[in-house]
């Protein structure tokens, strides 16, 4: 009978972070931790034939996975920004147990599932972060706590996220929309500037320079709608072009029925151009200088 062997190689946790943790590392330092996801276990096995007579074994794992429809996410569910800034990369985790993970850019880095497992080999639940293709990807520890504010990833850098406001809309801390659309917003040489006016009602104005001398100004007028601000068929796009220095600038009207959606996505504003795609692979951020 030929023989079985198999080597396995465990890397365990060294340390669980408390939510107590004292200092935070800088955010530049921590920009891209959501691209590093913690490999906890690796196995190599090399089998051969077994006979039919002979009991085949099982190899145990120091991980121990409960069903995910049995759990309820509703306490990690929202989103959050590393050390609390929402200029910094992002996570955003559903009450089903679904997470996205956004670069500080706005733009999407991964996504995948959430799973509460106990890792045996400290004793203690963890919550650990996969790929939708099976990869692990971050974990952070549970401590108990039903409502989370902050975590602390089991990284090398034991990265900090801190919730900024909740599932359930864009907040369901007593945060509206207003707060997180309101204001205003760069993406290189075009602004946007979003002014709420109550009753779900929004105004947006964004310019984009051509020259020193010209820009285009898209004016929308715009309703909350779950999740999302919308304009339907009502917004206005303007060429504006200065002649000289000394004369009021020329305003040509190129149309009135323009359609157009913004979608806050991480700490981001993407702009969805439907009469001319004009903003298909821009990504606004808010203006540091907008206090």
């Amino acid at each position: 009978m030929k023989k079985i062997s198999i080597i396995a190689f465990l890397v365990s946790i060294t340390a669980l972070t408390s939510c107590g943790h004292d200092v935070d590392k800088p955010a530049d330092e921590v920009e891209k931790a959501t691209t590093a996801a913690t490999t906890t276990t690796e196995a190599t096995t090399e089998t051969t034939a077994v006979t039919t007579t002979e009991k085949k074994t099982e190899n145990t794992t120091s991980v121990e996975t409960t069903s995910a429809e049995s759990e309820d996410y509703t306490g990690i569910a929202g989103y959050w920004f590393i050390n609390g800034d929402p200029r910094t990369a992002s996570l955003h985790i559903t009450e089903d147990g679904k997470f996205t993970a956004y670069y500080a850019s706005g733009l999407l880095e991964n996504k995948g599932y959430v799973k509460r497992e106990l890792k045996t080999d400290i004793n203690n639940y963890i919550y650990q972060m996969y790929l939708d293709t099976g990869k692990e990807y971050l974990a952070f520890a549970d401590d108990g706590e039903k409502e989370k504010t902050d975590i602390y990833m089991l990284d090398d850098n034991t990265t900090h996220f801190v919730k900024l406001y909740g599932e359930g809309g864009l907040g369901d801390d007593g945060r509206g929309p207003e707060e997180a659309y309101e204001g205003k917003w760069q993406c290189e040489r075009a602004r946007l500037s979003i002014e709420y006016r109550g009753e779900g009602i929004f105004h947006a104005i964004i310019t984009w320079s051509g020259s020193a001398s010209s820009y285009a100004e898209w004016d929308y007028p715009l309703i909350f709608d779950t999740d999302r601000l919308i304009c339907d068929g009502n917004g206005t796009k303007t060429f504006v072009e200065y002649k000289d220095a000394s004369s009021e600038p020329t305003r040509t009207v190129e149309y009135s029925d323009g359609s157009a959606e913004f979608t806050l996505e991480g700490n981001a504003i993407h702009w969805n151009d439907k009469t001319e795609h004009s903003g298909d692979t821009m990504i606004f951020k808010r203006n540091e200088y907008d206090e």
